[in-house]
């Protein structure tokens, strides 16, 4: 009488769960990034920036500064901020450097809110050294303000309208703009450099 045989089981390779959670948590993270930046729905209401008595470091109005007409990428901040604003601007030059050719139709754009401190020297220089091509932005103190308000980045709550080390506080964000100032996306600093980039490059306007 033959011995039974035995049943061959089929066996997964050595650390096979933890791969599968791995790949499960990446491709949702991905799903979820790439919903986030605006791969998904636009769900908010519509939002249009003012820039109406802003003027740039060589003084003109932003009427005079050709930017209708093109997208802009913006941050605000001031150029005391210890640590959120230069992290903004170095992501910023980030995005700048990973786009394609197609960042021709983008201006960067710095807007100060603290324009006691931040002179037109002062700003221009503070700018040119994180990326050359960023445009600073200034004006009296009401338009500085109302400019950010209406892309949401000041705080609700008027007791916080200081940061802990005493400048003007405000959303550690960029914000994409159309050619007629429309919101169309807002980052966080967090946010992957490529995935900004990615998103940002498929709203231009084409080049040619």
């Amino acid at each position: 009488m033959e011995p039974a045989r035995k049943s061959k089981r089929f066996a997964l390779p050595a650390g096979w769960p933890v791969k599968a959670a791995l790949i499960g948590l990446i491709t949702c993270i991905g799903m979820w990034a790439a919903l986030r930046l605006g791969y998904g729905p636009t769900v908010s209401a519509q939002v249009t920036a003012n820039f109406s008595g802003l003027m740039d470091t060589q003084g003109r109005s932003v009427d005079a500064t050709a930017l209708a007409g093109r997208y802009k990428l913006v941050a605000f901040g001031y150029t005391a901020c210890p640590e959120a604003c230069p992290a903004t601007l170095t992501k910023l030059h980030a995005v700048l450097n990973t786009l394609s050719a197609d960042k021709a139709t983008l201006t960067p754009i710095f807007i100060t809110l603290d324009p006691g401190h931040d002179t037109a020297e002062v700003l221009e220089a503070y700018v040119r050294h994180f990326d050359p091509r960023i445009v600073g932005l200034t004006g009296d103190l009401t338009s500085l303000q109302q400019s950010a308000a209406q892309l949401g980045a000041l705080p609700g709550e008027p007791g916080a309208a200081q940061t802990p080390d005493g400048g003007p506080n405000h959303a550690v964000r960029l914000y994409l703009l159309s050619p007629q100032n429309t919101l169309l996306r807002t980052y966080e600093i967090a946010d992957p450099t490529g995935l900004i980039a990615s998103d940002v490059q498929r709203r231009l306007a084409p080049t040619s």
